[in-house]
């Protein structure tokens, strides 16, 4: 069935430009045009259902780069997951992918889950069997012996070791190769910094270059500076969190077209010591004033920005968006810089760009709905009047 949304402001993310007063009409599934009047095309095509919209605003449905849908957000995630069992947990990463979608999140990419259960949840949603986010997952990450986020980790040591653990993830139906080049903040009390390197130079541009041969990207967690280094130079597709940044590495990055994300806020956040384990909150009061300046190094320097929450992580309930996105214009971009990142440019960093990020003919219709213009206040994202993932609309605000 056909669906005319009329009276509505359409946001075109590229240049913030909107088209006031319009009738855009979905058809299956996909953006189809828009419509002058709305009462002519109506007069021929009966059937066709109309959605007042009157005042409202359009943007692309949002897209968030880096979740854990297994984890909860509670106090420590990962020991949630140890007490309560895979099979209380898959059915929990369920849940959290259709909050995403509740708030006009219709994509996530997850970057580390339990026994590659996010694969199992993106099959699920694909095939119909639940309502959620698309899913873009990486199951298991690659990381060394020993390295950040063991929990979910598939050990490889050596070039050989890492081309095949590559090659296990997309057996198992991996979307995106995701990496721990560097040590992190949460995760476990012992046995890994911040500062740390993991993965090798020769590891890391190995498993680039399989991922490549092989149609995936790869997404790589890197805190440090030498870990950042060798991520850049070994080409891996996007940087996550990034916190020692420099100049000269955003320089390297926006030549090769590599992304950022950023993840300011859940740093910000475990930095505060609220119901977060001490050890992490420790941890991360050592890097945050890092982290803000390494994201104006990226502005200033035209990096491609992709969004990320980390939604799951401790204290850090799904979904998570709109809190990093109003991070991210705290922390000095335009709120039509945050949403480009949200949007068009996190497609882009996805290579879905050619279906997804912007509200146009023949785009998916993966549409927010919102009562106030998020250019005015990317707040106002929270203000959810409807939510359509590939034309179908799966709420309606009270």
């Amino acid at each position: 069935m056909e669906t005319l949304l009329t009276g509505i402001n359409v946001v075109d993310v590229r240049n913030g430009s909107i088209e006031n007063n319009t009738n855009l009409l979905i058809k299956d599934h996909y953006i189809a045009e828009y419509i002058k009047d709305q009462n002519d095309y109506l007069a021929n095509n009966q059937q066709t259902k109309v959605l007042d919209c009157k005042g409202c605003y359009a943007v692309p449905g949002l897209i968030d780069l880096h979740v854990h849908l297994m984890w909860s957000g509670g106090t420590d995630p990962q020991e949630t997951v140890e007490k309560e069992g895979l099979q209380t947990t898959i059915l929990r990463a369920a849940q959290n992918a259709y909050k995403n979608l509740s708030s006009g999140i219709t994509t996530v990419r997850d970057l580390g889950s339990h026994a590659n259960a996010a694969i199992a949840i993106n099959k699920a949603i694909e095939n119909g069997y639940i309502s959620g986010s698309r899913v873009v997952p990486a199951g298991m990450s690659v990381i060394m012996t020993g390295g950040h986020d063991p929990f979910w980790g598939n050990e490889a040591d050596g070039v050989d070791e890492v081309v095949k653990a590559v090659r296990k993830q997309v057996l198992a139906g991996a979307k995106v190769i995701k990496v721990s080049a560097t040590g992190g903040v949460y995760g476990r009390a012992e046995g890994e910094e911040v500062e740390n390197t993991e993965l090798t130079f020769e590891e890391l541009k190995a498993i680039v270059q399989e991922s490549h041969r092989l149609g995936l990207k790869v997404a790589a967690h890197s805190i440090s500076w030498l870990g950042i280094k060798n991520c850049v130079e070994a080409k891996v597709d996007s940087i996550e969190h990034g916190h020692f940044l420099t100049e000269e590495l955003c320089d390297q990055m926006s030549d090769s077209g590599l992304a950022l994300v950023p993840t300011l806020y859940i740093y910000k956040k475990i930095a505060e010591g609220v119901n977060v384990p001490a050890y992490a909150t420790e941890k991360a009061k050592t890097i945050t004033s890092k982290h803000k300046q390494a994201f104006n190094h990226a502005l200033n320097k035209n990096v491609l920005l992709g969004s990320g929450s980390d939604a799951g992580s401790p204290n850090l309930p799904h979904p998570a968006l709109v809190d990093e996105l109003e991070c991210m214009v705290e922390s000095g971009a335009s709120e039509l810089k945050t949403l480009q990142a949200a949007t068009v440019d996190s497609a882009r960093i996805l290579s879905h760009d050619n279906i997804l990020g912007l509200v146009e003919k023949g785009k998916l219709a993966d549409l927010l709905i919102t009562t106030d213009n998020p250019l005015d206040d990317i707040s106002n994202l929270r203000k959810v009047k409807y939510v359509f993932k590939e034309g179908v609309c799966l709420r309606k605000a009270n």
